[in-house]
């Protein structure tokens, strides 16, 4: 045999024990646990004490693979359920944010368009309150011809005919209906200019938040 061969052969040899190292199958893994009482537990499955514990997986070296948290406790579970409404409240309030916030983004392609857009409104409003003082004028003054007639049908102490007082009563609600839609209509019109100034703020927060495009690098 030459001397090549036999050095060949024994370091084929020398190979063996390390291949065959590397077919071993892994260890198996220890369940290691602490009980309420401080007491530790080590086995291949977590022992009954630790029912309510955190449990650690090692190796048979010590090494740690894997932990499992411990189950949550009665009083954290009543926490919890006390929580669920306020958490799907918060919940429901950010989507709501998100979806006000890309609604703002889509609807307006700069700030001045939401100054625009709050004016537009505000005359429209405005335009409302004047038709409803209009008919309230024309009312006040109906309602004063017919508490003239009433006086005049009632002298000597005669009662009110039915229709006028009828009437009477007819022209009172429909000035209050009025008068209420006139008092709506201005609180609508400062519910539109404080909008418009959240909607200015947080346009701007926006703005500054998204990445700049190659339109707003140009504009710049």
């Amino acid at each position: 045999m030459s001397f090549a061969r036999a050095l060949l052969i024994f370091s084929l040899i020398l190979l063996l024990p390390l291949s065959a190292g590397a077919a071993e199958p892994k260890g198996k893994l220890i369940k290691k646990c602490q009980d309420a009482a401080g007491r530790w537990h080590y086995g291949d499955s977590a022992a009954e004490e630790c029912a309510k514990s955190k449990i650690t997986e090692i190796s048979e070296k010590g090494v740690k693979k894997k932990e499992i948290a411990a189950p949550p406790t009665e009083q954290e579970l009543r926490e919890r359920e006390a929580r669920k409404d306020e958490i799907e409240k918060e919940r429901k309030l950010a989507e709501e944010k998100q979806r006000r916030d890309e609604l703002l983004l889509s609807t307006y392609g700069h700030e001045d368009d939401i100054a625009y857009s709050r004016d537009r409104r505000l005359v429209q409003i405005e335009s409302a309150i004047k038709a409803s003082e209009d008919t309230l004028q024309s009312l006040r003054a109906a309602l004063a011809r017919l508490e003239a007639q009433a006086a005049e049908e009632s002298r000597g102490g005669a009662p009110v005919p039915a229709p006028t007082a009828k009437s009477i009563a007819q022209t009172k609600n429909q000035i209050a209906t009025h008068e209420a839609a006139v008092q709506a209509k201005r609180k609508e019109q400062e519910a539109v200019r404080q909008q418009a100034v959240a909607d200015l703020a947080r346009y701007r927060e926006l703005k500054q938040q998204a990445p700049a495009t190659k339109n707003d690098k140009k504009k710049k």
